[in-house]
Formats: C-alpha cells, sequence, structure tokens
C-alpha cells in the first residue's frame, strides 16, 4: 500500500532525520534513492563536487578532486564514478528531438609529432549535437561516437539519439544527410 505524505513523522537517529510512516512503520530518508545514499560525506561537499565535475572543460581527475574536497582518494574516486554513472543513466534517459542543430567535432589531443586536425590518429570522431526549444534556447546536448563521418555511421548514431520527425540543421557536411535514414528532416 502506498501511504501519503501526510503519514509520515520525523524520527531523529544519530543526528539525522528519518521519516516513518505510522501505518506501515517504513522508514526512510530524504536521500534514500538517490545518488547521495549511504553517504557519510557532508552534503556541500556532494554539490561542490558537482560545481567542479561539470565545470571542468578537459575533466577532472578523482587526484585533483581529492585535493578539492578534502577527503581520501578512494573517497573522490568514489564520488566521481557515482556522479559520471548518474549522467549517463541520465543521458540515456532521452533522445533529442524537435529542431536540433549538429556538427562535426573531434575528441583527444595533439600528438607530438603527429598529423593535426582531420585525420589525426590520436582524435576520434563524434557528432555534437543540440536540441532546441521553440524560443531557439539550447534544452538538451549529445555527443555521439561515430566511426567517421559517413551518411551510414550519421545514420546509426541519428537511430539512437534523435527522435524521429527531428529536423536537423548542420553546416551541409555531407554525411548529414544520413539522418534522413533515420527518420528525420534535413
Amino acid at each position: 500500500p502506498h501511504c501519503e505524505e501526510a503519514d509520515y513523522y520525523v524520527l531523529r537517529k544519530r543526528g539525522r532525520k528519518t521519516f516513518q510512516c505510522q501505518h506501515c512503520r517504513t522508514q526512510t530518508s530524504l536521500i534514500a534513492g538517490t545518488v547521495f545514499q549511504s553517504t557519510h560525506l557532508a552534503l556541500t561537499r556532494w554539490f561542490l563536487a558537482i560545481y567542479l565535475i561539470s565545470q571542468a572543460k578537459t575533466g577532472l581527475s578523482a587526484l585533483a578532486l581529492k585535493r578539492y574536497l578534502g577527503v581520501s582518494y578512494p573517497t573522490a574516486w568514489m564520488i566521481q564514478h557515482k556522479l559520471m554513472q548518474t549522467m549517463t543513466e541520465r543521458d540515456a534517459q532521452y533522445t533529442l528531438c524537435g529542431e536540433v542543430r549538429g556538427d562535426d567535432a573531434y575528441r583527444g589531443g595533439e600528438r607530438v609529432g603527429g598529423k593535426a586536425g582531420r585525420g589525426s590518429e590520436n582524435k576520434g570522431p563524434l557528432v555534437a549535437a543540440v536540441s532546441l526549444n521553440s524560443e531557439g534556447h539550447p534544452l538538451y546536448t549529445k555527443m555521439i561516437p561515430v566511426p567517421g563521418f559517413t551518411c551510414a555511421a550519421l545514420t546509426d548514431g541519428a537511430k539512437v539519439a534523435l527522435a524521429p520527425g527531428s529536423l536537423v540543421l548542420s553546416d551541409g557536411l555531407a554525411c548529414f544527410t544520413g539522418v534522413m535514414a533515420a527518420g528525420c528532416s534535413h
């Protein structure tokens, strides 16, 4: 049976608030079922970690996170991986729809003595796409790894990341016509 919100009352256990149902005696807390469940770390440190990880342009190592938060390395590693897993699960819950802007991009850095730009052995191709609302403001974004910039690769990527019927606007790279085979218009 599902209990109503009014059926719960507050208990104090070791300085933490716990809520218990008057009918079924089920106990829960505000962080139950979240990424913060079973943590002994203050939520302010979790929020700082979220901010630091989300704002780091080139990524943030667990060692750097350890230094910023003042926690042990295993704790920093656990926080980082829990947050990254949560972001991955959240990203998998939606597809881009409506008006979508897309462009080709590469991930990776320069290698000394290696080829620069397109065709570099150290860079992986991906499609950066963002869906827009009716006012033209961004809603969601996805970085879609592709094996190369071919129509077949873009068709496969579009089937995973785009809702059929979406309007895809790009810079005109020929491979973007592959989104039409996924039920989108270009």
